[in-house]
């Protein structure tokens, strides 16, 4: 009886040695293989060319040689300071410039804007509004103020996250789920 259980045993062992084998070659041969100038490739390439001179018969003098990359100015960062989310703050409230006491609670990068949002008051007043920002090119435009709940048409076209304000008014002047 033990020469049959030693039999059964080598033979599960070889099954179970084929069957990892097998599975082995099957995940190894059929995973995709990354191209060298994939997607993901070529977005990780540095947007700066270089262009290296090539020595041709042709062409021996070093002016002909050397080349400029092409030139591409590089996209401005977004940023924003202090005194623009004040004079902001001051158009949208009419809150005097001297006057405004502003915090900011958050603020989301996204590519070409940053989102900013917070809280502002009339220095030594009780109380306040929130108020939500968006950064971009432009500058900074202050999209709502208010303690209620924002039209739709002041948060939604910015992306604000919802997590900041999850219902809005629309233009029916119903309140509805962002």
């Amino acid at each position: 009886m033990s020469l049959n259980n030693s039999g059964n045993k080598i033979a599960v062992s070889v099954f179970l040695g084929a069957a990892l084998v097998a599975a082995a070659l099957y995940f190894g041969l059929t995973k995709p293989k990354p191209s060298f100038l994939s997607n993901q490739t070529m977005n990780q390439i540095s947007p700066t060319v270089s262009i290296l001179p090539t020595m041709t018969p042709t062409s021996s003098s070093p002016a002909k040689m050397a080349q400029k990359p092409p030139s591409s100015s590089p996209a401005k960062e977004i940023s924003w300071k202090k005194s623009d989310l004040i004079t902001a703050l001051s158009q949208k409230t009419g809150i005097s410039e001297n006057e405004i006491k502003f915090s900011v609670g958050q603020e989301i990068k996204k590519e070409g804007k940053i989102l900013l949002n917070g809280s502002v008051s009339r220095e030594g007043e009780m109380g306040g509004a929130a108020f939500f920002a968006v950064v971009d090119q432009g500058g900074v435009k202050i999209t709502f103020t208010g303690q209620g709940v924002p039209n739709c048409a002041e948060v939604n076209p910015y992306g604000y996250p919802i997590s900041w304000v999850d219902y809005c008014v629309d233009q029916g002047g119903n309140t509805v789920a962002r």
